[in-house]
């Protein structure tokens, strides 16, 4: 079973593309996240009936409900030294997750440029929020129908558009402009 250790920046991205981390449980595999990560996520924008859009706080017990993520709040010595070297390069939450992921052999995943570029250039295996959408939606048939309005989200909810350079920016401007219908 493969175990990730998920940054702020890419459960917000999945909790907004999906309207919540309920999907997780389609992987078969282990999720986890840290306290300080988790602390960054503290609000969500959500579209509104009348198409408006409103900042709303976000219930980490009623997120853990959707999916029970691990919290990973002790950290050992070695990985706290790690995360506070990390911190000078990249956020807090991503030194600490991308520690993590390092010291206990865990898939970082994010969706900071900076924090892949950190994982990459130790060793760690790396993956996005938009690599696990389209894992996703690669395990159904009526997934990929579905893409369109959870990229769409993303993007006005997370406010997330991949950059150039993201592996998956052709993938992503492919969905975006097969609008459905």
């Amino acid at each position: 079973m493969t175990h990730y250790c998920l940054d702020a920046c890419s459960i917000i991205n999945l909790f907004c593309g999906w309207e919540g981390i309920q999907e997780l449980h389609t992987f078969g595999a282990s999720w986890s996240t840290t306290t300080t990560a988790l602390r960054e996520f503290k609000e969500v924008r959500v579209r509104q009936a009348d198409g408006t859009i409103i900042r709303s706080p976000i219930e980490h017990p009623l997120l853990l409900q959707q999916y029970p993520l691990a919290i990973l709040s002790d950290l050992s010595d070695n990985e706290l030294d790690t995360a506070t070297n990390l911190s000078i390069e990249i956020d807090d939450g991503e030194a600490e997750c991308l520690a993590v992921a390092l010291h206990r052999n865990l898939v970082f995943v994010s969706d900071d440029a900076l924090a892949i570029a950190a994982a990459e250039s130790r060793g760690a295996q790396t993956v996005s929020s938009l690599d696990l959408i389209s894992q996703w939606a690669d395990l159904e048939p009526r997934r990929p129908a579905l893409l369109f309005g959870i990229l769409e989200r993303i993007e006005l909810l997370a406010r997330y558009v991949p950059p150039r350079s993201h592996p998956r920016r052709g993938w992503w401007e492919k969905v975006r402009h097969a609008r459905p219908g």
